[in-house]
């Protein structure tokens, strides 16, 4: 390891990435992005009740243990407020010396955090209400009864969190009863949905405060069950209803009944599910996706946030690199970078695909690799956009459908969007980074290798002949997979077409790593289709390729060479030997042509003087 390495090492700073609980991360990370302006938002929106949409892992249940700690009134066991000097969470906020918990007695001194400047918020709301924080983010199940039962775990916790109410001097007989079922989980499907109702009630009469509720990663139970049991009607119906059943209970008011003391209402979410009537009948609600100006800046990273984290550690990594790979995401009309990525990144002091290593595609994987999306897929694959309509509301039985697959897409953080006709809701879409492209280029990938009826290892190792000069092996190797393929591409030239083009990009996407590769760039008098040139200690071999599909079999070995020519007379070198790749010692010039399940191919080896 040289000294300049291990420098580097020794200024990694403490990052804890992944973590939800704000107060831990306050105190235990020497990297910090302050979001607390996130709470002056929350407190002067209109709404009685706030929907926030963003993509998983975008800080969405950080910020809600956030504004739990600044709202919530700091307890001792019995339920009794705590003195000023004992309160932790002023200083959270505020500044202050706190204690670390640590054997030594090591403290941190914090400094205030933006929210602290508005002091009218401070006094108003800061440590003043009962709060009910929720999460359903690890609620999942491969049937109903899987859903039901992690959401009575979850609200077991919850429950527990309250412990105190068991003892409560204002609490009767029947409301410690009422609360020692939910304490043991002793729920049917209708205390389930009267749960944070029931428990809104109970802190009311005990604080004699109306109660804010927070309830996280509403959705990923309903999209869990619409993974795994969808196709069962009813049983996906129930899920719904059990929800509905949750949110009505607490937020809507029902004439000739009491009005539950409910101070205000945050949900999050990746998605606003559509056609379940979640949220219809609800008081007041404002729903905020990625789309919307407002909390813009309050999920994920702004680039003032990111250069900002930049000088506090040092990695080799150029800042147009990170950019690259985690930007892209015009939210609301701000650029954002993915907080995950970027966390990820500074801690282990390289880029790669952190965020996509994370989980949740197991929704859109499926329609991914379907034959009717693959013509927009491989446009975003390639850098191109796509213009549609979007639905902000998503129902999963559009998923499979234009519209409602780039919905899910853009929503789920897989796609930029540019506003064209905001109005009636059309969009340009566009991959934003190259960690999302990943995903685009493998599951064109994973699509090409069905149609060809073998595996990733074998394509990588049948793709990999051409940078080893076997073009003769090549050629026969395409010519017996395309025998042996499915029939794709011969019901129709339009679709022969989009499955070539599939294989140029899987071709391309394959050999990417080790490789510098342009497509249909200007070199020479034109645009070839893919220059291939190996990065130093990657090979000597640089390609040229063409190809071109006949309508006719007797037309390929003419058209092939037609190709070749092309290639030569074209100049479409000229960028390879302008550019001097000392490395490069030829040039392979490669034309093929493609008829159904036939091909023909010339090519051309040049030295490299």
């Amino acid at each position: 390891m040289s000294k300049e390495d291990k420098v580097a090492i020794s200024n990694v700073p403490k990052i804890l990435v992944g973590s939800d609980d704000f107060k831990k991360l306050l105190l235990g990370s020497t990297l910090f992005v302050d979001k607390s302006l996130l709470i002056k938002d929350v407190l002067e929106d209109s709404g009685e009740v706030i929907l926030i949409t963003r993509p998983r892992r975008w800080g969405k249940s950080l910020n809600m243990d956030m504004l739990r700690r600044f709202l919530e009134i700091e307890i001792d066991e019995s339920g009794n407020p705590l003195p000023q000097k004992r309160r932790i969470n002023d200083k959270l906020f505020l500044g202050g010396e706190l204690d670390l918990g640590l054997f030594s007695g090591k403290k941190k001194q914090l400094t205030p955090l933006k929210i602290a400047a508005h002091t009218d918020k401070v006094a108003d709301y800061l440590g003043q209400f009962p709060v009910i924080f929720i999460t359903f983010k690890n609620v999942e199940g491969q049937e109903y009864l899987n859903i039901e039962q992690g959401v009575k775990i979850q609200l077991g916790n919850l429950f527990e969190a309250h412990s105190y109410l068991s003892n409560s001097d204002k609490l009767n007989s029947r409301d410690k009863t009422i609360f020692n079922t939910y304490l043991s989980q002793e729920m049917n499907t209708e205390s389930i949905k009267n749960s944070l109702s029931t428990l809104t009630r109970l802190l009311y009469k005990h604080y004699n405060q109306k109660v804010w509720i927070l309830i996280d990663e509403y959705d990923t139970p309903i999209n869990s069950a619409y993974r795994y049991f969808g196709n069962k009607e009813a049983e996906f119906q129930k899920v719904l209803e059990l929800f509905k059943g949750i949110m009505k209970g607490v937020f809507k008011k029902e004439t000739g009944i009491p009005e539950l003391p409910v101070e205000r209402g945050l949900i999050t979410g990746i998605l606003r599910i559509a056609k379940a009537e979640l949220f219809s009948g609800l008081n007041n609600v404002n729903e905020y996706s990625i789309l919307d100006e407002n909390f813009s800046q309050c999920y994920g990273f702004t680039q003032e946030e990111v250069d900002r984290l930049l000088t506090k550690v040092l990695i080799k990594i150029k800042s147009e690199t990170i950019k690259e790979w985690y930007n892209g995401y015009t939210f609301g009309g701000q650029v954002m970078y993915n907080p995950w990525s970027i966390m990820q990144c500074l801690s282990r002091g390289k880029v790669d695909h952190y965020w996509l290593d994370s989980g949740g595609t197991g929704l859109i994987d499926k329609v991914l690799i379907s034959d009717e999306m693959q013509e927009s897929l491989q446009k975003l694959a390639i850098g191109q956009s796509i213009t549609i309509p979007i639905t902000k509301q998503i129902s999963f039985y559009d998923i499979h459908r234009p519209m409602g697959l780039f919905s899910l897409l853009l929503f789920s953080g897989y796609l930029n969007p540019v506003p064209i006709e905001p109005e009636t809701d059309v969009y340009q879409l566009s991959v934003p980074n190259k960690e999302i492209k990943y995903i685009y280029e493998t599951r064109v990938l994973q699509w090409i290798t069905e149609q060809l009826n073998i595996d990733r290892s074998t394509y990588y190792s049948f793709i990999n002949l051409l940078p080893a000069g076997k073009i003769l092996e090549f050629k026969e190797r395409l010519q017996e997979l395309l025998q042996n393929s499915t029939s794709f591409y011969q019901t129709g030239e339009k679709r022969a077409e989009l499955f070539y083009n599939g294989f140029m990009l899987g071709l391309i996407s394959t050999l990417g790593p080790g490789y510098i590769i342009e497509s249909e760039q200007e070199s020479g008098d034109g645009r070839p289709d893919a220059i291939i040139i190996p990065k130093p200690g990657k090979g000597d071999k640089a390609i040229i390729i063409e190809y071109k599909i006949a309508k006719v079999r007797e037309d390929l070995p003419t058209i092939a060479k037609l190709g070749l020519e092309q290639i030569i007379n074209k100049h479409y070198d000229t960028k390879i030997k302008q550019s001097h790749y000392q490395h490069v010692k030829q040039i392979l010039k490669i034309s093929m042509a493609f008829c159904g399940k036939d091909m023909d191919l010339e090519y051309k080896a040049t030295d490299v003087y």
